[in-house]
């Protein structure tokens, strides 16, 4: 099936006004995006925000009545640009396969989708099974990476793993792979808990690696190893908590954390962790250190 694709520019202060009205005009779907790359990196915990200037895309069946359209919206709301394309229907599910291939990090750790030719991977890649989804981590972001690259340049084999912000699961399923014993899995988001499952059931780590919202966090072993690839903010707030799980001269691995950030970062943790590296790449930092 064929759909009619309306592309309009507008600003933040209008953007829910509009989005209601183009779904009052009978749009299946509405979708927001920057025009302008102004990003948004850690929005205080609740909100919701936008960007100063809005691209809004909407949906519509094929045979809308485009000149209606258009004459609503400009009796109603300033509307930058606004044009129609008709948007050919296609295999939807295989777009993003396009875009997403296996990845590498570090030597060995390997990204690897369902659908790409694994004959293709090093004899010695550590192969990590995941699709992109809804939950953050497939390795694609910076501050991923960085956990990753600090995975595959030390040594897990018998250590104990906490992954605080599991998100997809995938710094557990990494650590697992690379030699540690135990991992166990915490997030905030009931979506990304499900999705971290799904994903550790995928790779075979179920035996491994358990998976806890924070409601259900209880009592936590200290480990040798704590990872927690959230933000800074509440990185800052969770310090005290996260030090307490570490293991005296056990590894901490924070990520999240924007280049202007680092400095309070490091000064919280400053006071539980001693040969405090920080590694960065474009905006974004990795601290890592060891437990006094």
């Amino acid at each position: 099936m064929d759909w009619m694709q309306l592309t309009l520019k507008t600003s933040k202060e209008q953007a829910d006004f509009v989005s209601e009205v183009l779904m009052g005009l009978d749009s299946v779907s509405v979708t927001f995006k920057d025009s302008r790359d102004d990003a948004i990196f850690e929005p205080p915990v609740g909100d919701t925000p936008l960007w100063q200037h809005v691209t809004i895309t909407a949906l519509f069946d094929v045979a809308i009545n485009q000149a209606h359209i258009r004459q609503m919206l400009s009796q109603i709301c300033h509307i930058d640009t606004l044009d129609f394309e008709r948007l050919k229907d296609r295999a939807w599910e295989d777009e993003c396969k396009k875009d997403f291939h296996a990845m590498r990090f570090g030597r060995r750790i390997w990204i690897c989708p369902s659908w790409e030719d694994r004959t293709r991977l090093p004899d010695d890649a550590i192969i990590i099974d995941m699709d992109p989804g809804l939950a953050f981590g497939t390795g694609t972001h910076q501050t991923t990476d960085l956990c990753l690259q600090y995975l595959d340049a030390n040594k897990l084999a018998g250590c104990s793993v906490i992954d605080y912000g599991t998100g997809t699961g995938i710094l557990s399923i990494a650590a697992i792979k690379l030699g540690a014993v135990s991992v166990v899995a915490v997030d905030n988001d009931p979506q990304a808990v499900t999705a971290a499952m799904n994903n550790i059931n995928t790779n075979q780590c179920q035996n491994q690696i358990s998976v806890l919202h924070t409601k259900d966090e209880t009592q936590l072993d200290q480990v040798d190893l704590l990872m927690a690839n959230i933000l800074a903010n509440p990185l800052v707030t969770l310090c005290e908590h996260l030090a307490q799980l570490v293991k005296q001269g056990g590894s901490i691995v924070l990520s999240g954390i924007l280049q202007d950030q680092m400095p309070m970062v490091l000064a919280a943790y400053g006071a539980y962790f001693e040969a405090l590296e920080v590694e960065k790449k474009d905006d974004w930092c990795r601290i890592n250190g060891k437990r006094k």
